[in-house]
């Protein structure tokens, strides 16, 4: 299926902080644009207070003057990252390819588009996340705490729940609709470790996912705090691993 043939929906969730996707959102617009894929692009507001999402509708309408195809959904509720995600990508029955990309720019507009770019040309059925990985064309800058957590937590999610991607949460992800469909009713986590049950839920399901190595900047501000949020991350894997002992994927 050609670009101009397929449907993307690319969500932003952000929630009670439009400063970071006030530097990213007009880079993100503009890279858009300039591109030859047919993407909706959904800032998703998760619960925000009514000052912030006011503010969050004011920004994508100044965005919509650089990129046409961007619109505003806000949840009345906080739902966490990945409930926002899933009720935008839910709210679009005719989309072929579902993405998100995190609104700090860590993944910066010009990876966001080869993920996007990459899923169409692997052909229907097929996803692609990003991945960090430190090399001289594709630089990964964080701290070294960041860094010992996101190994650690690597290990933790291949030995309890047995996928073998080398980064589960990188904050961009492009999924082929008719695969997110079939799961959606099975995915319960909508924190942190929502992406790692989307991935066991999609290997299950025997959807194919491709990873792809993308350039990463670590961004202040960020929401994840590894020490405060590692035991919630911990208990949401071994969430996960009873639900794929029980055979609910």
């Amino acid at each position: 299926m050609a670009f101009s043939e397929q449907q993307i929906v690319l969500v932003t969730p952000v929630w009670n902080d439009c400063k970071r996707l006030e530097l990213f959102g007009p880079m993100l617009a503009q890279a858009l644009s300039k591109s030859d894929l047919p993407v909706r692009w959904i800032v998703a507001d998760d619960g925000s207070s009514e000052l912030e999402q006011a503010k969050i509708s004011a920004l994508v309408e100044r965005l919509s003057v650089v990129y046409a195809d961007v619109e505003v959904m806000l949840f009345a509720e906080r739902s966490r990252k990945g409930g926002a995600i899933y009720q935008a990508w839910s709210a679009c029955p005719d989309a072929d390819l579902l993405a998100f990309v995190d609104a700090d720019g860590a993944v910066d507009a010009r990876s966001t588009l080869r993920l996007l770019r990459h899923a169409c040309q692997c052909g229907p059925g097929v996803g692609v996340v990003g991945v960090r990985h430190n090399a001289v064309d594709t630089p990964v800058q964080r701290p070294w705490l960041r860094l010992l957590c996101f190994r650690l937590f690597t290990k933790l999610v291949h030995g309890l729940v047995g996928i073998e991607f080398e980064d589960t949460q990188c904050g961009a992800k492009v999924i082929p609709a008719a695969a997110y469909r079939a799961v959606s009713n099975q995915l319960i986590e909508r924190g942190f470790v929502f992406d790692v049950e989307l991935l066991v839920a999609l290997e299950a399901h025997g959807s194919r996912v491709e990873e792809l190595r993308i350039p990463w900047q670590e961004m202040p501000g960020g929401k994840v705090k590894p020490l405060r949020d590692a035991w919630g991350m911990i208990a949401g894997l071994l969430r996960i691993r009873k639900r794929l002992k029980a055979n609910l994927y």
